[in-house]
């Protein structure tokens, strides 16, 4: 004969009752928190409202920091802006240096025009006419 402690458990079933079943979804819903402090406030709070209180104030405080960021990045754009036009109008040493390149060309293509006429036009040879 077969000794009954040597046979494995037997696994508990589970109830299939339709009320059981009916009830199976609402049991995993969130209760509202419980009073806490004294005991004359025994009311329940709407957790809900709580957490949707609570990320709206989390969103303002992520939106004021993007906020400072763009003041921050607008204003160093501005201040580059303002440098760039003062040093434009004021004719920095990059624009005196350009501009006194631009004229040894302007100079120098003048002069070759000269030469040119003179070689073509009026038949003076390079002996001549450097």
């Amino acid at each position: 004969m077969l000794d009954p402690r040597a046979l494995p458990e037997i696994a508990k079933i589970k109830d299939a009752s339709p009320e059981t079943l009916r009830l199976e979804g609402t049991l995993s819903r969130r209760l509202p928190q419980m009073p806490t402090g004294e005991l004359n406030d025994l009311h329940f709070t709407n957790s809900r409202q709580l957490e949707a209180e609570q990320a709206m104030v989390d969103m303002r405080a992520a939106f004021d920091i993007s906020r400072q960021y763009d003041r921050r990045s607008k204003a160093v754009a501005k201040a580059k802006g303002r440098k760039a036009q003062k040093e434009a109008e004021s004719g920095g040493k990059r624009a005196k240096v350009s501009m006194r390149k631009g004229q040894s060309r302007s100079k120098q293509m003048e002069k070759r025009a000269v030469r040119q006429f003179a070689r073509h036009r009026l038949g003076m040879g390079t002996d001549l006419y450097k």
